[in-house]
């Protein structure tokens, strides 16, 4: 892949949150690693999933990317540019070219404004700052535009975020990141707070939308059947490392790290004869503690083929095959 098809570029990504200790004389006495050294791409118009248990560092990471959490270390480079390095006018022009939508629509949206200025909130600001040039007119042509590309009734915009259901909430999340036209959205969990029947509605709204507008995704899900449809790639995550990543067939159908095999396993399957079959993969023990010093793999304790090299020597994540990277000594 060319660099030139590079959207994002992730390098060496680091957040460390610290643990203070006193009352009035505060002394740091660790750290909490929820990010410790993520390395990720996007190309142009791709969807990398972002998936792994509750607490290994997914959100985080999103939040990173996107400078709404400070990093300790690493580089967020989009379209050449290192975000984390830009002066707070160039950074703020930088974000028309990436939004988040949230995992939960009801807290995510102002409950004291209403629709239609939620979703033209961003374009009036970007036009009060002089870098979008647009009439009030025009804004509320776009808008109305907006509505009714994610399933929006154009006199919905005049009603309150608690007038609306789960599915229609996150409908106004959607729009209102498409507000600025980004090339990059960045998706948190954005279907799990929803009914499973809402959930494909919004997904293939989703889709669409990607097709459409060319976008780019950093999907962030815990649901593997939900990344298996709409991601290319997948990114697994534990303990705030990427510890495998390929095309989203490969890993289904050739899991190399214990980890990523033991998150499959654990997939319900539609067939009760075949469910019925299958053997789980129950990992022992609970995730250690982020914020505890490690040396080696760390993945040891709970992993079922673990061996004496895993617990002095940290595995890179190597490339086994083409495009299909595993942190582990056994791969």
């Amino acid at each position: 892949m060319s660099e030139n098809a590079k959207l994002l570029e992730v390098k060496g990504l680091k957040v460390h949150f610290p643990i203070e200790k006193g009352i009035v004389w505060k002394r740091r006495v660790g750290s909490v690693r929820a990010v410790d050294g993520v390395d990720f791409h996007l190309s142009k118009g791709e969807a990398l999933g972002l998936v792994g248990e509750s607490g290994c560092g997914k959100s985080t990471t999103a939040m990173a990317v996107a400078q709404l959490e400070r990093a300790t270390a690493g580089q967020v480079i989009l379209e050449g540019q290192d975000l984390r390095t830009l002066s707070p006018e160039n950074l703020r022009r930088a974000r028309m070219n990436f939004q988040i939508v949230f995992q939960d629509p009801y807290s995510s949206l102002n409950p004291r404004m209403k629709a239609g200025d939620i979703i033209a909130e961003p374009l009036r600001i970007y036009s009060r700052r002089g870098i979008l040039n647009l009439t009030e007119a025009q804004i509320a042509g776009k808008t109305a535009a907006l509505m009714d590309r994610c399933g929006l009734a154009s006199n919905f915009s005049d009603r309150y975020p608690h007038e609306f259901s789960g599915g229609q909430r996150q409908r106004i999340g959607i729009a209102r990141a498409l507000a600025l036209s980004p090339k990059l959205i960045l998706a948190d969990e954005p279907v799990s707070a929803l009914d499973v029947s809402i959930q494909s509605q919004i997904l293939n709204l989703l889709k669409d939308l990607q097709k459409e507008f060319d976008l780019t995704f950093l999907f962030i899900a815990h649901d593997l059947a939900v990344i298996e449809y709409f991601c290319d790639r997948i990114a697994v995550m534990y303990l705030g490392r990427i510890v495998e990543t390929a095309p989203s067939a490969e890993l289904y159908r050739n899991t190399l790290h214990p980890y990523s095999k033991a998150l499959l396993s654990a997939i319900p399957m539609p067939d009760p004869a075949q469910e019925r079959k299958r053997s789980r993969i129950i990992l022992k023990g609970d995730v250690p503690s982020p914020s505890a010093e490690r040396t080696g793999c760390p993945f040891r304790e709970r992993c079922p083929v673990a061996v004496e090299r895993c617990a002095h020597e940290t595995p890179l994540l190597r490339e086994i095959s083409a495009g299909h990277r595993s942190a582990c000594h056994l791969s």
